[in-house]
């Protein structure tokens, strides 16, 4: 498995600008800084070059992690869900894929490197938490 379970993402960090850049950035220049932030997370997660996105890599990468958690009931209530939502499916690899973008990947990479690491998530795992609450 090609994946980077002790990467930290920053791209949804609230530290990251600095004060003097809140006053002079707008929305527009914070968003696109952010969208930058997460492609290189994204990126390093997975061991790819972020300054060549390949987004078959990106893809594969997901789809060979969603064989090897498939069947682990932590996270089946947040794919279904999103498949449901989203997609009007049942999904489930689509699903999580949706996991990996913007608005979830600082809180689904926690999880799925403890249980790249561990062969389990604990329910008391703050991220799956956080997560299911965003999603319910």
């Amino acid at each position: 498995m090609n994946y980077n379970t002790k990467y930290v993402c920053s791209y949804n960090d609230s530290d990251i600008f600095l004060e003097s850049e809140l006053e002079i950035l707008n929305e527009d220049e914070k968003n696109f800084i952010r969208e930058a932030l997460y492609r290189r997370d994204l990126c390093n997660i997975f061991n790819i070059d972020d300054q060549i996105l390949d987004e078959k890599k990106i893809s594969d990468n997901i789809s060979n992690l969603y064989k090897l958690i498939n069947g682990q009931n932590f996270l089946n209530l947040c794919i279904t869900k999103i498949s449901n939502n989203f997609f009007c499916s049942s999904d489930l690899e689509l699903g999580f894929m949706v996991l990996f973008s913007f608005d979830y990947l600082y809180l689904v990479h926690p999880c799925m490197s403890e249980f790249i690491e561990t062969g389990k998530i604990n329910e008391d795992n703050n991220s799956l938490i956080e997560l299911k609450k965003k999603l319910f």
